[in-house]
């Protein structure tokens, strides 16, 4: 990775800011430019809350707010504007660390807890609730002179926490024991890998191989050597000489699908009653003011790479460092001058400019993919950077939506589509299942956000998609991409049989030429059927058919992948592009027996895959 990446990113996106404002500026008349400076200066990170953005607090307001390190910049700098929005408030901080900050809120002793992970089931038993506001990416960190060169996958790096794997050979690097090196069992970031599936296999626990290093990136560097693993905030290594960064699934951590990262947030009691709180949490978690939580978070990680809960108390007090807001008074001045030329150029100010197109913003990292499940739903994976996304909400982008057009026998590109569907999406969410009102017909999906003028801001847009026919009662298997259903000759009379609840599905679909994306449904009668009859470990496997019988599965070509009962979908790395692939889920039983569940139809996983063209399913 090359030297300053992370910086110049940033810098580029601070730049960024800078130019729209001023062609803001530039268009809208003074009046606009008064109402546009801060949503301008501020990117939205998507950030949901149910708390509500205060419009006045009353006067002596005080916030009592008790936690890690890690939120110290983002404390500070939302308390300043909070205090400087707010006059007559006072927002005092502490650091005694997360756990220490979570036993105190019920005593009622502080209002907030800023956090630096995820709440366990224990605390949200006694009544705490957390509200994030941004996350750390957390990067797995090697020795510059370890040899190895590969990427890893997120199952693969679990194992080797758990001491399953430890020998560099066994992922495809030279012979070589390999050395954990972890943080101590109170680390806010390694406590934040227990969310995770991968996690959640087996007990949360290192094996023999682990060596235990102080809860700072610097001290997990000088333990690494030649053979250790350990992980660090990817802020604190991205431009560190002396420090590899593993690829997770082939992807680096500034790649939005790299798995692993810390939750920064605010926990509180529930229900919460200080008003004071509440507003905090409003003015924390509003669109405008996450621009401003980002800056803070980068700050905040590059300036502390021990993360070390150091208590202390301090009542928060206004940086030389920060924006110079007074030149937000010069703003107004500006603006005038240029309403006043532009209008001597156009000899009218009798209304405002037409509002300016936001564009379509396809990208290589933007896609979408539709899948028919059966002739009646399909479903809909994305994958929108959060860059991508940030800069849409910045520019007008409110609701995320989904579009399903019918565009059979037709080019979508010159020709009207039949119809169009729309559906509501979660910012939160990667995917949502649609139903389909006309089968055997072709379908396209688009990814995009309406604006408040209600335009339509395309992001990304599927494969063509047929969707098959729903076959009449009595007919043979129905076989529609990736899924495979049996309709069962006495079902109910209908025209068109929908998949019942009692049958099992896979969907098996390409993302890239190197990962595939695995859906399955599985009704909880099968598993436990198969459980009774021995099965113990559910699995996922992935055969390679190149050039065999797709109906006898090759009995070792294949590669298993360990699932969480919990979850139905996992992403897969392929090894070699330009095959065929089928996959099937099970339970592999104490004697090595294998159960199946169910199987995907074939797959054939091109050598490369088209931006807009991505992950089209073998019918």
């Amino acid at each position: 990775m090359k030297k300053h990446v992370a910086k110049m990113f940033y810098q580029q996106k601070l730049r960024s800011s800078g130019a729209i404002l001023f062609a803001f500026t530039a268009t809208y008349s003074l009046s606009t430019v008064c109402l546009i400076i801060l949503p301008v200066l501020a990117q939205s990170s998507g950030v949901s809350t149910s708390f509500p953005v205060p419009q006045s607090v009353p006067s002596g307001t005080e916030v009592q707010i008790n936690g890690t390190t890690s939120m110290e910049k983002i404390n500070q700098a939302l308390a300043e504007r909070f205090k400087a929005k707010f006059p007559d408030t006072n927002v005092n901080i502490a650091y005694d660390g997360t756990d220490a900050s979570l036993k105190a809120l019920p005593n009622g002793k502080i209002d907030l807890a800023a956090i630096g992970r995820s709440l366990t089931q224990e605390e949200k038993a006694r009544g705490l609730v957390s509200t994030p506001v941004t996350r750390n990416k957390i990067a797995v960190i090697l020795g510059k002179d370890n040899p190895y060169k590969n990427s890893l996958t997120s199952e693969q790096f679990a194992r080797i926490f758990r001491g399953e794997i430890t020998n560099w050979s066994q992922v495809g690097g030279s012979p070589q024991a390999i050395r954990l090196i972890d943080r101590p069992e109170n680390s806010d970031l390694r406590r934040s890998f227990q969310n995770y599936p991968v996690f959640k296999t087996a007990a949360f626990q290192t094996g023999a191989n682990a060596v235990r290093s102080e809860d700072s990136t610097e001290a997990v560097i000088n333990k690494l050597g030649t053979d250790g693993i350990g992980y660090a905030i990817a802020d604190q290594v991205i431009n560190n000489p002396n420090v590899q960064i593993v690829p997770l699934h082939n992807v680096l951590p500034t790649d939005p699908r790299y798995p692993f990262s810390q939750p920064l947030g605010y926990a509180h009691q529930r229900p919460i009653t200080n008003p004071a709180a509440q507003a905090f949490l409003g003015y924390a978690t509003a669109p405008e003011n996450q621009q401003i939580v980002e800056e803070a978070r980068v700050a905040n990680a590059i300036a502390t790479p021990a993360a070390v809960s150091i208590p202390t108390t301090t009542t928060a007090t206004r940086s030389r460092d920060e924006f110079p807001w007074w030149i937000l008074l010069l703003l107004p001045l500006l603006g005038g001058l240029l309403w006043w030329l532009l209008s001597r150029r156009t000899h009218t100010t009798t209304s405002a400019p037409a509002p300016v197109p936001l564009p379509v913003r396809r990208t290589p990292e933007s896609r979408i993919i539709l899948t028919p499940r059966n002739c009646q739903d399909a479903y809909v994976y994305w994958e929108v950077p959060d860059e991508v996304r940030q800069d849409l909400q910045r520019l007008g982008g409110r609701n995320l939506k989904v579009r399903l057009y019918d565009v059979t026998d037709i080019d979508m590109d010159h020709q009207t589509p039949h119809s169009m569907k729309e559906f509501d999406c979660n910012e939160q969410a990667q995917d949502i299942h649609i139903p389909i009102a006309l089968d055997n017909r072709d379908y396209i999906a688009e990814l995009g956000y309406m604006t408040n003028s209600d335009r339509w801001v395309e992001i990304a847009r599927s494969s063509h998609v047929r969707v098959p026919a729903c076959e009449p009662v009595g007919a043979i298997p129905l076989t529609t991409a990736g899924v495979t259903t049996g309709v069962a000759a006495n079902s109910l009379v209908s025209d068109r049989p929908r998949i019942t609840k009692d049958e099992s599905r896979l969907i098996l679909v390409p993302r890239d030429s190197r990962d595939v994306y695995a859906y399955w449904e599985v009704p909880e009668a099968q598993k436990a059927e198969l459980r009774r009859q021995g099965g113990r470990k559910l699995a996922l496997r992935v055969y390679n058919t190149t050039g065999i019988d797709q109906q006898r599965l090759p009995a070792r070509n294949f590669r298993q992948f360990d699932c969480d009962e919990s979850t139905s979908d996992l992403h897969i790395p392929i090894t070699e592009s330009d095959r065929d692939y089928v996959a099937e889920l099970g339970y592999v039983t104490d004697d090595g027996r294998w159960l199946e569940l169910t199987r995907s139809t074939p797959l054939k996983v091109p050598s490369t895959l088209s931006v807009n063209n991505a992950a089209r399913p073998l019918t």
